[in-house]
This record gives C-alpha cells, sequence and structure tokens, in this order.
C-alpha cells in the first residue's frame, strides 16, 4: 500500500464500533476543547471521518510497516470481539495495547447513506461480504503531486497485480440492492 499507493493508511470501523470504544470524531473532540475555530468542513461539506491517532504498545517507532500492519491486526482483533458481542474484552484489550498519539489513524464511518467516501464505501463492502467492520484504505496519489490517480491508471494497476477494480457507483447499486442503504 504504501509503495503502490503512496497516500495515507489509514484503519476503517463503523462509527457505532468507536463509541463502543469510547472514541469520537476528531472534530468533535476539538470542539468540545475550545478549538471551534481550527475545526473546519472540507469541501466535500461533511466533517471529516478522523478519530484519533494509535500504535501498539509492542511497536518500535510506529511508522515501520511491521510496526503499523502490527497495529492494524491488534485493531481488527478488538473490531472482531465487539463484533462478537465481546465489548468489554475490546476495550480493555485496546486500553491495554494501545497508545495514542500513532502513527495508524482511525477512521470512524457513517454508515446509513448520507455520505459516500471511501471509508463509507469500504464499510458497505465489509457488510456485503459479512465480515467484521475492520479494513484498510489508502488513496493512489499520482508522482506529479496531482491529486489522486486517474481511473485509466488504477485499472492498469489493478490489472498487472490481478486485483478487482469495482467503481464508487457499483458499491452503491450494489449496497442498496442488500438494503445497507
Amino acid at each position: 500500500m504504501r509503495r503502490n499507493a503512496g497516500g495515507l493508511i489509514c484503519f476503517v470501523t463503523e462509527d457505532s464500533i468507536g463509541r463502543q470504544l469510547g472514541l469520537d470524531f476528531m472534530s468533535n473532540v476539538l470542539r468540545k476543547i475550545g478549538f471551534n475555530g481550527l475545526v473546519k468542513r472540507p469541501g466535500y461539506g461533511d466533517d471529516p471521518a478522523f478519530s484519533i491517532y494509535v500504535n501498539h504498545v509492542k511497536t518500535i517507532t510506529g511508522i515501520r510497516d511491521r510496526d503499523r500492519a502490527l497495529t492494524i491486526t491488534r485493531l481488527a482483533d478488538v473490531v472482531k470481539m465487539i463484533s462478537e458481542g465481546r465489548v468489554m474484552d475490546a476495550r480493555k484489550v485496546f486500553y491495554e495495547e494501545f497508545y495514542a498519539p500513532g502513527h495508524v489513524p482511525i477512521l470512524l464511518g457513517r454508515v446509513g447513506g448520507h455520505r459516500f467516501g471511501h471509508t463509507e464505501l469500504s464499510l458497505m463492502l465489509s457488510r456485503m461480504a459479512g465480515i467484521p467492520p475492520a479494513l484498510v484504505i489508502v488513496e493512489m496519489l499520482s508522482d506529479d503531486g496531482g491529486g489522486a490517480l486517474s481511473k485509466d491508471t488504477v485499472s492498469k494497476i489493478a490489472n498487472e497485480l490481478g486485483t478487482a477494480l469495482i467503481s464508487g457507483d457499483e458499491i452503491i447499486n450494489e449496497a442498496k440492492r442488500y438494503g445497507i442503504i
């Protein structure tokens, strides 16, 4: 992800999972502590999905690939525990095994059909697949600093990697069919 995409590698889960862990959206936290003037909505109109950044306690620096992989794997384990109804176990592991600030941003997706960004689309896929909402996303960026890669470039990379490529519209249409939105 780091080499082929270049964007920020983020852990994604549903906002309901975050609430069960005691997490909130960073924009809400900043407002509560008096940074109202600093919190602004980006051009897409909604508050960002960012919560906190964490590292697992067994990481070395937190930024190394192995460190982020450990952090992400254990975050996924925590989400799975909550999905299984083991909320107190999940909270215990979360507060004992992680520290903040760290290098893995946790994004809390607002599933429900009013926003269709990368975070929410990935969570729709997890619901359709019947897997816990514990995902990793990264935006594929162009080398020229101009933003996201073109669809043609992404299609070429997907072909080279033997990976499926689906559009946001395809996800939304299937989510409607599944009754997710």
